[in-house]
């Protein structure tokens, strides 16, 4: 959302007053985002901001799944005492799972205000006076009252578009088909290496498949049908379901980490509100095994 409204404010102060929040926490959620997907993505002029050539790339495509979710909530969104509450997830998350969700939201909770920080990097919540936190984590840190929503499972997902090379029947199959590769800043378990070696294969070889530095980028390549991507729940949920991607279905998935929960303000009415729903959602799509309340 910060990213979003400083695309169309070419300025950080209006972008400030648009989000409700400060000139030097836009530019701390701008710096962070820039570093996590380790490209520029703003000039910085006397009196405004205007995209790089990286951030022209990007904008187009994450602006558009951003713009969705603040149309859903402004749509929704109504003067009420005690119905804003602020909550940070990371930018995948946003895109794929919640905007889905939010006109269901909306729907139930007309007066609920929700501002989202979309950040991919690990904010001080205090400082951004965040009343709910969405990460994902091997572990959450102590002290805090985190719990588990949904632990991700990972397996091949590719377009119908995609023109496969083998029956994909089989684990081998996809050392002869053309792989999308994540690079940057992403743990070992979410590559296609540490796949192939869980399945007693080799390496393949990056130079015959199609590299992306994001994994926003990495899902965009698989729906085009370019390769075939390592993803899937819950973050792929909606494009399997519609058949926009499917799986291999003979292989099982690879159980990867959880995605965590933190309600900074359990004593808020709409904060209760938000969590509540959040793991209603989690458990109408089979998450009930999974869910740690």
């Amino acid at each position: 959302m910060t990213f979003e409204a400083v695309c169309r404010s070419q300025n950080f102060t209006n972008a400030a007053a648009d989000l409700g929040i400060t000139r030097v926490a836009v530019s701390r959620q701008i710096a962070d985002l820039e570093d996590g997907i380790q490209q520029k993505l703003f000039s910085r002029m006397h009196r405004k901001v205007v995209l790089t050539a990286a951030g022209e790339e990007f904008a187009n495509t994450v602006n558009p799944a951003l713009d969705e979710i603040s149309h859903a909530l402004n749509k929704y969104r109504h003067d009420a005492g005690g119905s804003r509450l602020s909550v940070t997830i990371t930018t995948a998350f946003a895109t794929f799972w919640l905007m889905p969700r939010l006109v269901d939201l909306g729907s139930r909770f007309p007066d609920l205000e929700v501002n989202l920080v979309v950040s991919d990097r690990y904010l001080d919540l205090a400082a951004e006076n965040v009343d709910i936190a969405i990460r994902y984590m091997p572990a959450p840190p102590e002290g805090d009252d985190w719990v588990r929503l949904m632990r991700e499972e990972i397996f091949p997902v590719y377009s119908p578009k995609y023109p496969i090379r083998t029956t994909l029947t089989a684990p081998v199959d996809l050392l002869s088909e053309r792989l999308l590769f994540l690079s940057g800043q992403y743990r070992p378990e979410a590559r296609w290496g540490h796949w192939f070696k869980v399945h007693n294969l080799p390496q393949p070889d990056e130079k015959n498949g199609v590299t992306v530095n994001t994994y926003i980028n990495m899902v965009q390549a698989a729906l085009e049908g370019q390769g075939i991507a390592l993803a899937g729940f819950p973050l792929m949920n909606g494009y399997l379901q519609d058949g926009t991607l499917v799986r291999m279905t003979s292989i099982e998935p690879l159980m990867r980490e959880y995605y965590y929960v933190l309600n900074r303000s359990p004593r808020k009415a709409v904060t209760r509100l938000f969590y509540d729903w959040l793991f209603e959602q989690a458990a109408s799509e089979g998450y009930g095994n999974s869910v740690f309340r």
